[in-house]
């Protein structure tokens, strides 16, 4: 099995939302030593996605995007469940969310 990288996870990002790939380059900017893991992206992506205006369609891909790295288990399922899934409430994205989700991604999410 091909290792999911960082690269690919920003790709994967800044297809449903590109304006992310922007907003990536000036979190990491002047980081001296900037993160090269999954969970680093989606701790910047939380955030960003808190303060976009998704379209439907957006919420759905990235509904898919997480519920396939749950599937994808390993680093991707730890790194989507404990930086995504698990503060869905509190960022108040849960009741768009939710319904999106598989049953899988589901059982992640905190309530």
């Amino acid at each position: 099995m091909k290792k999911y990288t960082q690269a690919a996870l920003l790709h994967d990002l800044a297809s449903i939302f590109p304006e992310f790939a922007a907003y990536w380059q000036a979190e990491i900017r002047g980081d001296e030593c900037p993160t090269s893991s999954l969970h680093g992206v989606y701790m910047s992506f939380l955030p960003f996605l808190t303060r976009a205006h998704p379209t439907p369609r957006q919420w759905q891909l990235a509904a898919d995007h997480f519920s396939e790295a749950i599937t994808a288990g390993g680093d991707r399922e730890n790194a989507v469940s404990t930086c995504i899934l698990e503060h869905l409430h509190q960022m108040r994205l849960d009741r768009v969310l939710r319904p999106l989700l598989s049953k899988e991604a589901r059982a992640n999410m905190r309530t």
